[in-house]
């Protein structure tokens, strides 16, 4: 029999590490610096859109800081992708050949985007001013819409993986986890990027020289942390709504993930999602705290929201048969109150007050976060955990589906193997 010395070759390995680790932390990057790509381009093209009917100066300033904070970051997260992909392609070239074979039109089109999208995107960076404003709104929307298509499409293939029942362009979008994922990230995306822009704020708004500086950086800590905290409400709601749909059709996956060997990170999870919505709660309290501290509708929501993340994160050992809803309940009762403290504090008056420049040289003292330690530091964790909690949620769906790379269908072991579709190796 003759062999083709060509194709004789041993499997791939990652020196030291493995192969796990290194393919986890390039996707992990790709993915952190993606995500906050299309949530950064979003704020910045929501601001845009607020400016034309507004005409205020810190709308089309936050937009335009936004825009270029995208620009920057877009071709370092195309680059982390070309990593990830030729480490997967290499170390784990069953998965691969599987998954390019059955979506190779959908992963086409996604990167053909980027032909697209990056022409528009320098584009609209760099004719900030000189552009009519509602064109060149309208060519941020544009931007906008191709960078949320890739996600559209990208997001096929996490769904298959879940749930593999169909492939496709358009019939993959009927796969069960595809809907309230796409959703669940859409709107995540969104969320921990502005808190972590919040936190960001702060920051800038500490260093500031002058009184200028120092209240366009309270501002767009204000309004970031509100949009934020909105948004992240809806984060639970999307979540319970994944979960579910797994229940009802990965009952394996659910188990694992909800009492199984993938439960300690089930709990981690609401552990990170109870510290950021604990930590915004105790910034909005303490934004504009009077002489006796925070009111008692702060003081409330802290403690409510604190208290329903503690029963949210019960091991199941305490929770006997059927009872994992209490998880649900006291998570939502965290969410509920949070919602509610948001919104109160959100009224067009306490806006009014909120966002009047105060005369110099106590700006400081009056403006939002700048009378109150605690509300910035609460403010900078809760950015830095949004961002850890977006990363640890890819990571834990990933981890939860052990020991399949395809629930169901492909081994872990098996995705190791070489893409060999025809028996054409040795």
């Amino acid at each position: 029999m003759v062999h083709l010395l060509g194709l004789n070759v041993p499997l791939p390995n990652w020196p030291v590490t493995g192969n796990y680790i290194p393919v986890g932390i390039l996707f992990g990057l790709h993915i952190l610096i993606a995500e906050y790509s299309l949530g950064a381009i979003t704020l910045a093209s929501a601001m845009e859109l607020l400016h034309l009917r507004s005409g205020a100066e810190r709308h089309i300033r936050y937009a335009r800081a936004l825009g270029n904070s995208y620009y920057l970051v877009f071709s370092l997260g195309a680059t982390w992708a070309v990593f990830a992909v030729m480490a997967i392609a290499g170390l784990w070239g069953q998965v691969w050949g599987v998954l390019m074979n059955r979506f190779f039109g959908t992963v086409a089109i996604a990167f053909g985007l980027f032909l697209v999208l990056a022409p528009l995107l320098v584009w609209w960076r760099n004719s900030f001013g000189t552009m009519r404003a509602g064109r060149h709104a309208l060519l941020g929307v544009a931007v906008l819409f191709w960078q949320t298509l890739f996600m559209v499409l990208i997001v096929e293939l996490d769904a298959f993986n879940l749930t593999p029942a169909r492939t496709g362009l358009i019939q993959s979008t009927l796969n069960p986890a595809y809907i309230p994922l796409l959703v669940h990230r859409l709107i995540g995306n969104v969320s921990w990027t502005a808190l972590f822009l919040a936190g960001f704020a702060v920051l800038r708004m500490m260093r500031a020289a002058d009184d200028g500086e120092r209240w366009f950086q309270s501002w767009a800590a204000r309004v970031n942390l509100r949009i934020g905290v909105i948004t992240g409400v809806f984060m639970p709601i999307g979540g319970f709504a994944l979960v579910e749909t797994l229940r009802q059709t990965q009952a394996g996956y659910f188990a694992n993930l909800v009492s199984g060997s993938a439960a300690y990170l089930f709990i981690l999870q609401a552990v990170l999602l109870g510290a950021v919505f604990v930590g915004a709660n105790v910034a909005l309290a303490w934004e504009q705290p009077g002489a006796r501290g925070p009111d008692a509708l702060g003081r409330a929501a802290v403690l409510v929201s604190a208290a329903g993340f503690a029963i949210g994160v019960l091991p199941s050992q305490l929770l006997a048969g059927q009872t994992h809803w209490v998880r649900y309940a006291g998570i939502g009762a965290g969410v509920l109150v949070t919602l509610l403290h948001v919104l109160a504090r959100t009224t067009p008056r306490r806006q009014r007050l909120a966002l009047r420049p105060a005369p110099a040289p106590g700006a400081q003292a009056v403006l939002p976060f700048g009378a109150s330690l605690l509300a910035r530091r609460a403010l900078v964790v809760t950015g830095v955990t949004a961002m850890g909690l977006a990363v640890y949620m890819g990571y834990m769906k990933e981890e939860a589906r052990n020991p399949y790379a395809v629930y169901g269908e492909l081994t872990q072991q098996q995705a190791h193997q070489q893409w060999n579709p025809q028996g054409i190796y040795p």
